[in-house]
């Protein structure tokens, strides 16, 4: 019990010095460095994580070259607590362990709570529970989900236990407010989502629209329409065909999933020692 009173109180301490660091105070012109990418019109490379409550994982991706991190509490545990310690550590490990100045990726919660359902509780709490820059929504089928969730992206309360410390006029979803700071990305991966993708792309206030379990054809429409409204594509990639994908116009480029890659790598070692003392 005493351990876990001494890292809680060093996560707390390092929050406090976390939300006067100058990303977050307002000194630099843009606090999330991800919309600063995609202003810009680059592709930004993340990843996904469900291990929220690794403290070991939380440092690797803290400190890898990542642009943003997808914190997925839709396949896991639904605990607050431990999304709060995750988003507290990827900005204390990004701070104390890099090795080259640069500031921890930005950290979008996908929600447990899908777009057909009522978010609107967990984003209020997501958002409020630590330095998270936006929403990833599963299974979005209509206007109205997204609508739903952009209100309480809107309305959430981004300053409490060590969140998010940025003037109230950038509280606001981008590009809907060109000066906002948070992200809302919707994703459609169902039927009704593909029937009624043209009203989904078309909400004000979405970022981004990713497609997944979806025919290719119907992804390729999708894509088609996020660009002639301006919305930004979401995709995963591998290093094989991920400049064909950015060329093709998505933006926001995930690596996949943090155990599928330390599984893949951890193989590939395996094989590679097995060969050599054959």
């Amino acid at each position: 019990m005493k351990i876990l009173t001494r890292r809680y109180l060093r996560l707390l301490t390092a929050a406090a010095t976390i939300v006067w660091l100058p990303q977050w105070t307002g000194a630099q012109e843009r606090s999330n460095r991800l919309i600063a990418l995609l202003e810009a019109g680059k592709p930004a490379i993340g990843v996904w994580t469900g291990a929220l409550a690794a403290p070991r994982i939380a440092k690797v991706l803290a400190t890898s070259d990542a642009d943003f991190i997808v914190a997925d509490v839709e396949h896991d545990i639904y605990d607050f607590g431990a999304l709060h310690r995750f988003l507290l550590e990827v900005q204390d490990f990004s701070r104390r362990f890099r090795t080259e100045p640069r500031e921890a990726p930005v950290v979008l919660v996908k929600l447990a709570n899908r777009g057909t359902w009522d978010p609107r509780y967990e984003i209020a709490e997501s958002l409020k529970v630590g330095p998270a820059m936006g929403v990833w929504i599963p299974m979005v089928e209509s206007r109205a989900d997204l609508e739903r969730a952009i209100s309480a992206v809107r309305e959430a309360e981004t300053s409490a236990l060590a969140g998010l410390n940025i003037p109230k006029e950038k509280r606001d979803v981008w590009p809907l407010n060109p000066k906002g700071e948070l992200l809302v990305v919707a994703m459609i991966e169902t039927e009704e989502g593909v029937r009624r993708a043209q009203e989904i792309v078309g909400t004000p206030g979405v970022s981004a629209i990713e497609t997944v379990h979806i025919p290719d054809a119907d992804a390729a429409r999708i894509l088609k329409m996020c660009r002639e409204r301006g919305v930004i594509a979401a995709v995963d990639a591998t290093p094989s065909d991920v400049k064909a994908k950015i060329d093709a116009g998505y933006k926001l480029i995930s690596v996949g999933w943090d155990f599928g890659l330390m599984q893949k790598a951890l193989k590939d070692t395996i094989d590679a020692m097995r060969s050599g003392i054959k």
